[in-house]
């Protein structure tokens, strides 16, 4: 009798213990997150100013009579800025998926034993 008292309250500190480690990781991660979305709500704010740009000099190569405003050194040099902090927003993104991937797996409750070993489908004989 007292080994199973002391083998159910070792289980449910161990339950505790760990319910508790995943929750304070998850919140961490969460602030990480949190962290990455103002990163990406930066990141965007460049973006448009560099889509601004872009299309400022874009109408300026117009102007000047060129047949392609796309071949002219500032337009590229612009367009060439403008797909690097595309790339490097969505590396961001692809790292809030990661981390929500993390939180996700972390989760998992275990399903607790049906009392007497009853299985949900039995076996057909």
């Amino acid at each position: 009798m007292n080994a199973e008292v002391k083998e159910k309250a070792v289980k449910g500190l161990k339950t505790t213990w760990c319910t508790t480690w995943t929750f304070a990781v998850n919140t961490a991660r969460r602030g990480k997150i949190l962290g990455r979305y103002t990163l990406a709500c930066w990141q965007q704010q460049k973006l448009k100013k560099a889509l601004r740009q872009l299309g400022a000099q874009t109408f300026q190569a117009l102007e000047r009579g060129e047949a392609n405003p796309l071949a002219a050194p500032e337009v590229n040099e612009a367009l060439q800025r403008l797909k690097a902090l595309k790339e490097v927003k969505d590396k961001n993104y692809d790292a809030i998926r990661a981390i929500r991937e993390k939180i996700r797996t972390s989760c998992v409750i275990p399903t607790p034993e049906e009392p007497g070993g009853v299985e949900e489908t039995p076996p057909v004989p």
